[in-house]
C-alpha cells in the first residue's frame, strides 16, 4: 500500500469496515507513514477540524488510533493528558518500587493514579531494559504493566489501543520466557500476544516486534528455517513504515541465525547491511562484534584482525560488561588463529575466570575448549592435562545437564590418556552450543547444526 495512496472510495470502505482483513491492515500501515493520506482520512470523518499534527511518531501512531477509535474531538486533549501521565510515571515507580510485587498489584488495582498510559509504558520499557540483567525481575515489571493495562479505561483511549497494550506486554513476556530457557510459556505467551493484537488497531511496529522476538525464540529452538521465514517478515514490515533501526536489528537476527545455522557469508553480509542501517550506539557495537565473529568463523581471520580495532572503539563506548567479555573473546581467538598464542592464551584465561565468577557454565566450557586446542597446537600436553582435569568439578557445582557433563567427561578421559585431538575438542564444542538450549540432547547425537 506505500507505493500509491489509496482513493476516496477505499478510504470510506475502510471507515466503513468494508474492507479484507488484509487489505484493511495494509491500509493502516499507509497511514502510519503517509501525513498526507492520513488528512484525507479526517476530511472523511464527521465532527469539527482538530489541532495542528502531532510533533513526534509516538504522537502521530496515537492520533491515528485516536481518529478510527471514534474519539476525533478528544485528540488535543488526550495529548495533553498523555504528556502529563509521562512526566508522573517516574515519580509513581518511585512510590511503588518499594513494595513487593503483591503489594504492587494491590496499589495498581485500588488507586487510579497508577492506572494511566504513561505509567503503563514505563512499566514496559523498565522491564525491557531489565530483560538480560534480570529476566525474573522483568517478567514482575511486565506482569505489573499488564495489570495495569486492564484497568485503562477504554472510553478514553479505545479497545483497540488497549488491546494493542496487552499484546505488547505478552510480547515482550514470552521473550523474558525465551531468556530464561523456559520455551513452552515462551510459546503460549506469544499465542497470548496473537490474540490480543487480532482485536486491536494494528501498530506496525508492534506486528513486527512480534515476528522478531518468534524469530529468536526459534533461533534459541534450533529451528532455523522457522526463525528466518519470521524474522523476514518483520525486515518487510520494518522496511515499509520506514524505521531503519529496527530493520538494522532485525538484519542481526538473520544474520545471527544464519550464523548458529553455520551459514557465515551470509551472515556477514547481513550484519555489514545492518551496520548501515542501525543508529542505537549498542547495537553498532554488537552488530560489529557479531559481524568479526562471523568473519573469524569463516576462516577470514586476517580481515577479522583489521577490524578489532573499530570493533573495540563501538564495544568500549556502548558496551555493557558481558560485551566485554565477549569482546575479549573474539580478539583471543584471532589471535590464535594469526600467530599470537600469549596474546590468546591471556586473553581466553582472563574471560574463563570472568565466565567461571558469573556461573556461565556453558561459556566457561566453550572457552576452556577453545584454550585447549591453543595447547594442542603448542603440544603442551601438561597444561592440556590441568585444564581438563580442573573442568569437571567446577561444572559439577553449578547446574548443568547430564549429557553436557558426560560430553566434558569424554574430553577429560582422552586428556588424561594423552588421545585428545582437536577434532574432538570441536566435536564438543558443537555439541555444547546446541545442549545449551535443548538439555534432551544426546551426546554424539547432535546434528550438523544446518
Amino acid at each position: 500500500m506505500t507505493d500509491r495512496h489509496p482513493d476516496r472510495e477505499v478510504l470510506e470502505r475502510f471507515l466503513g469496515g468494508d474492507l479484507p482483513e488484509d487489505a484493511s491492515r495494509a491500509l493502516q500501515r499507509h497511514l502510519f507513514v503517509c501525513p498526507a493520506c492520513e488528512e484525507r482520512l479526517i476530511e472523511l470523518l464527521p465532527g469539527p477540524a482538530t489541532a495542528s499534527a502531532p510533533e513526534s511518531r509516538d504522537q502521530h501512531r496515537s492520533l491515528v488510533r485516536t481518529l478510527l477509535e471514534g474519539h476525533r474531538p478528544e485528540i488535543s486533549g488526550r495529548h495533553r493528558d498523555l504528556a502529563a501521565e509521562r512526566a508522573a510515571a517516574a515519580a509513581l515507580w518511585r512510590e511503588i518500587e518499594p513494595h513487593d510485587e503483591l503489594r504492587r498489584r494491590s496499589l495498581v488495582a485500588q488507586d487510579s493514579r497508577f492506572q494511566s498510559w504513561g505509567f503503563f509504558e514505563l512499566l514496559v520499557e523498565l522491564g525491557r531494559q531489565a530483560m538480560l540483567e534480570n529476566a525474573r525481575q522483568a517478567e514482575a515489571l511486565l506482569r505489573l504493566a499488564l495489570a495495569v493495562a486492564k484497568r485503562l479505561d477504554a472510553r478514553k483511549h479505545g479497545t483497540g489501543s488497549i488491546e494493542a497494550a496487552r499484546a505488547k506486554v505478552w510480547t515482550w513476556l514470552g521473550n523474558t520466557f525465551r531468556v530464561l530457557e523456559d520455551f513452552g510459556r515462551a510459546e503460549a505467551a506469544f499465542r497470548q500476544a496473537e490474540r490480543y493484537f487480532s482485536r486491536s488497531w494494528l501498530d506496525p511496529l508492534d506486528e513486527a516486534l512480534l515476528l522478531e522476538l518468534r524469530a529468536v525464540l526459534r533461533r534459541a529452538q534450533r529451528r532455523f528455517d522457522e526463525a528466518l521465514e519470521l524474522v523476514a517478515g518483520a525486515i518487510a514490515i520494518y522496511g515499509e513504515v520506514n524505521e531503519p533501526n529496527h530493520q538494522g536489528r532485525a538484519l542481526m537476527i538473520k544474520g545471527m541465525t544464519l550464523q548458529y545455522k553455520g551459514s557465515f557469508a551470509e551472515a556477514a553480509d547481513c550484519f555489514r547491511a545492518s551496520l548501515s542501517l542501525l543508529e542505537e550506539p549498542r547495537l553498532l557495537a554488537l552488530s560489529e562484534l557479531n559481524l568479526v565473529n562471523c568473519l573469524q568463523d569463516a576462516g577470514h581471520s586476517m580481515e577479522a584482525a583489521a577490524r578489532i580495532p573499530g570493533m573495540r572503539r563501538r564495544v568500549e563506548q556502548a558496551g555493557k560488561r558481558v560485551d566485554l567479555l565477549r569482546l575479549r573473546w573474539t580478539e583471543a581467538k584471532v589471535a590464535a588463529s594469526t600467530g599470537q598464542p600469549a596474546a590468546a592464551e591471556e586473553a581466553f584465561l582472563e574471560v574463563r575466570a570472568a565466565f567461571l565468577q558469573d556461573s556461565l557454565a556453558f561459556d566457561a566450557a566453550l572457552i576452556s575448549l577453545d584454550l585447549a586446542a591453543l595447547y594442542l597446537e603448542q603440544e603442551r600436553v601438561a597444561e592440556t592435562k590441568r585444564l581438563a582435569a580442573e573442568i569437571l568439578p567446577v561444572f559439577r557445582s553449578r547446574e548443568v545437564y547430564r549429557e553436557a557433563l558426560a560430553a566434558l567427561l569424554v574430553f577429560q578421559r582422552a586428556a588424561e590418556v594423552e588421545q585428545l585431538t582437536r577434532g574432538l575438542v570441536d566435536e564438543v564444542a558443537a555439541y555444547l552450543r546446541q545442549a545449551r538450549n535443548d538439555p534432551r540432547l544426546r551426546f554424539r547425537e547432535q546434528g550438523t547444526g544446518s
